[in-house]
């Protein structure tokens, strides 16, 4: 068999063809008989009209061949069903085999039927006998063009065995019509083997057809089922054409379910029955798909029950039909919500954020009631940089969310509630429970905060510091109330730890000349006009002059006498104590060089200046740029400093020790006193505090506390200065114990000017007695 086109399928057609060819074969089986019964019927009128004995016997060959025909067929038939190949090269062989049973059994017919007509013609001869035997030769052949159209050799040979005894017994005639009439056999041949052709050929196109459909429709099939996208097509009435898996499932249509064909009213009688929307929402989302049948491109967003966002988007076609596409939206829509959540809340508290905070506080305020009292609640955690520090910042993090937590469960209900940032928080209270005034409010919320938190195995336990401002709800104003809230908050850290005030207007006032002197503080470090003022420190036994401590003053030409305990901390807040300090070295060194020899300076070092890798180098510039040596300068630290990176400050201290540079340790006996210091610290001085002198006259102060420190200190090597001595009285008492070497206080001057001390040292004459030591500089903070 051959194929007159390329094709794809040329190979599976051919098969396919010869398939079905071998199948037709042995498929007629009422065809077969019924040409049986008019064969048999011819042969039974021939022998009846010419009484031939001999044409008796062609009934018995025509039903002899039809049975081996029909066994052929039962038995093909029969394994067709039971046990045909399924490999197909197996059934192929298989058919080629039962096609040469059949080219036997119907070669045989052929040639009976043929045979017939030979007999009629050459033993009957009468004109009802040719006219049998031709009807009998001509009636089998348009059988050979329906049957026998796969094979074109088979067709060829059942066309000869039937016409070639009447071509015979025309030609043995021996007159001119006969051979016309077998000359006319030949195109007659023709014929019938070109309508085998186009039959086959038409069959064959029919077949690649169908399997180029068949396979396109499979390829749409795979492609339409497996698109990440939901597709409905739906015709000009509205009914399912074609509805694909990804649809099925995203609209909970279980697959036994028949979509196609029914309307689309059916599917939504489906969603309102299964509840694939929620019931407020069923009309809704009927209209929404109803108008998206009747546009072209338009999309809308619908969050089915079970959580699922689908995007519906409708597309018409050009026969008046449409196209539904349902697309999976979930991921995109909750990371919308995501982002919308992280626009307004706080990602690590899961709270309101400040923007959100305002809207929710702004929103609640006007619902109040106008008269309703409101509180706006700032706080934050005391210390929370040593809680950071001590446990971690992981942990941190995680008392922050406890402390959020605490915050919802006992104040959500009347209070919106936000992080600002760090371990600030703000409240704003539009409800205060009954009978509650402000400060039974506060001493709650400060006694529920103050209780310890668990942090995985440990309890962790801190206080907070609360700023309140309060007001109507009819006169509310968030950032001035937030503004208001902040200052008290300042107030109570000014007080301690965990305070909370409420705002007065004076706070107003202060926090007003706090950003005044900010901006004119900076001014006055930038353009040098603070000035340096020195504290006489004496010799306990001659009384001399020996050295000074440089302490900062700054003169304002508007607000006069600013004291250093007001301005210094504001210039450690704004990062700027660091160039305050190199100011006061740099002064302090060009100073003492205009005094006398044995005179020494000391300068105050605050731990934000110890924090810098560069503070060596910085006091090395300054005696390198006043040419004063380095044993006329002594840097003072105080303890609290040296807590604050123990391990660090002693590197940095022992590097400044190394260059000669005196160190000592100042207000001794305060604060985290500990007597490793003294030991551990590079230090060659120790400055007891004033504490320890105020009230010794008296006898409120006991002797043998001082006596006992300064026992300690000469017994380790350090040389002792007493600071804050004021009487003639206190100064004998002080002397009387014969251990201390310097004193310091308003009894011997106060903060004068460099003029002042070289005038002051000079009138003194010179100790011959003993040697002065040398004094330090002290970190800033002084209230002289």
């Amino acid at each position: 068999m051959t194929l007159q086109h390329n094709s794809p399928h040329r190979d599976e057609a051919e098969a396919e063809i010869y398939l079905n060819f071998v199948d037709s074969l042995f498929a007629d089986r009422r065809g077969m008989l019924i040409g049986l019964v008019l064969q048999v019927g011819i042969a039974i009128c021939v022998l009846l009209e010419s009484r031939l004995l001999i044409m008796g016997v062609w009934p018995a060959v025509f039903m002899a061949t039809a049975g081996y025909r029909y066994f052929h067929i039962v038995g093909y038939t029969r394994q067709a069903r039971d046990s045909a190949p399924a490999d197909q090269q197996e059934r192929l062989r298989w058919a080629r085999n039962w096609e040469r049973r059949y080219i036997m059994s119907s070669g045989a017919a052929g040639f009976s039927v043929g045979l017939f007509a030979w007999f009629c013609l050459e033993f009957v001869g009468s004109e009802f006998a040719i006219i049998a035997a031709l009807s009998t030769v001509f009636a089998a052949l348009p059988t050979i063009v329906g049957r026998l159209y796969g094979s074109r050799r088979l067709a060829a040979l059942m066309t000869v065995s039937v016409l070639v005894w009447p071509a015979l017994s025309l030609l043995t005639a021996g007159n001119f019509a006969s051979l016309i009439a077998v000359l006319l056999f030949v195109p007659y041949f023709g014929l019938v083997m070109s309508m085998v052709g186009r039959v086959r050929s038409t069959v064959v196109d029919a077949v690649r057809g169908r399997l180029e459909k068949a396979e396109l429709a499979e390829r749409f099939d795979v492609a339409l089922n497996n698109m990440s996208h939901g597709v409905i097509m739906f015709d000009r009435n509205e009914r399912v054409v074609v509805i694909n898996r990804r649809a099925r499932l995203l609209l909970q249509i279980p697959k036994y379910v028949r979509v196609e064909g029914r309307r689309f009213d059916s599917l939504m009688r489906y969603a309102e029955r299964f509840r694939l929307v929620s019931v407020e929402k069923t009309e809704q989302f009927r209209q929404t798909l109803a108008r998206l049948l009747h546009t072209d491109g338009e999309k809308a967003e619908v969050r089915l029950t079970n959580g699922v966002h689908i995007e519906f988007s409708g597309t018409q076609r050009p026969d008046g039909g449409s196209v539904m596409i349902l697309e999976d939206v979930t991921e995109r829509a909750r990371a919308q919500e995501r982002i919308k959540a992280m626009a307004r809340f706080d990602s690590l508290t899961e709270l309101p954020n400040r923007t959100h905070f305002s809207d929710l506080a702004v929103q609640r305020a006007a619902e109040a009631d106008p008269d309703a009292e409101c509180l706006v609640i700032a706080f934050d955690v005391d210390d929370f940089k040593r809680v950071n520090d001590s446990i971690g910042h992981a942990q941190g993090d995680a008392l922050l969310r406890a402390i959020a937590r605490r915050l919802k469960r006992d104040y959500g209900d009347c209070a919106v509630i936000s992080r600002l940032g760090g371990d600030e928080f703000i409240m704003f209270v539009d409800r205060l429970p009954p009978s509650t005034d402000i400060k039974s409010f506060a001493d709650t919320l400060k006694q529920r905060l103050g209780r310890s938190f668990r942090i995985g195995p440990e309890k962790v336990f801190v206080t907070q510091s609360f700023g309140i401002a309060r007001g109507r709800a009819g006169d509310f104003d968030l950032k001035t109330s937030m503004v208001e809230a902040d200052l008290a908050l300042y107030h109570s850290k000014a007080l301690g730890k965990g305070v909370w005030s409420v705002f007065e207007p004076d706070m107003n006032e202060r926090y007003l000349r706090r950003q005044l002197l900010k901006g004119e503080l900076s001014k006055a470090i930038e353009q040098g006009t603070l000035a340096v003022r020195y504290q006489p420190i004496v010799d306990a036994d001659t009384g001399r002059v020996v050295a000074c401590e440089a302490l900062s003053r700054w003169q304002h030409p508007l607000h006069g006498n600013i004291s250093p305990s007001e301005y210094i901390p504001l210039a450690e807040e704004m990062g700027i104590i660091t160039k305050l300090t190199e100011s006061v070295i740099r002064t302090a060194a060009h100073d003492c060089m205009r005094w006398p020899e044995h005179v020494t300076v000391s300068v105050n070092l605050s731990s934000i200046d110890f924090r810098r890798e560069d503070i060596c180098q910085t006091i090395r510039n300054a005696l390198d740029a006043a040419g004063l040596p380095p044993e006329r300068l002594v840097v003072e630290i105080t303890e609290t400093a040296v807590i604050s990176n123990e391990s660090d400050m002693i590197s940095r201290l022992s590097r400044i020790r190394a260059t000669g540079v005196g160190i000592a340790l100042d207000d001794f006996g305060t604060g985290y006193s500990s007597l490793s210091y003294l030991h551990r610290l590079p230090l060659d001085r120790v400055k007891i505090d004033r504490s320890f002198v105020a009230g010794i006259e008296t006898g409120d102060t006991p002797m043998a506390l001082l006596h006992g420190i300064t026992d300690l200190c000469h017994g380790l090597g350090l040389k002792i200065t007493i600071e804050g001595v004021e009487t003639a009285d206190q100064l004998a008492i002080v002397r009387s114990s014969g251990k201390i070497d310097k004193v310091q206080g308003y009894l011997f001057g106060p903060a004068l000017p460099a003029i002042a001390i070289a005038e002051m040292a000079s009138r003194m004459p010179p100790d011959t007695g003993g040697q002065a030591g040398p004094l330090e500089m002290t970190a800033a903070g002084s209230t002289y």
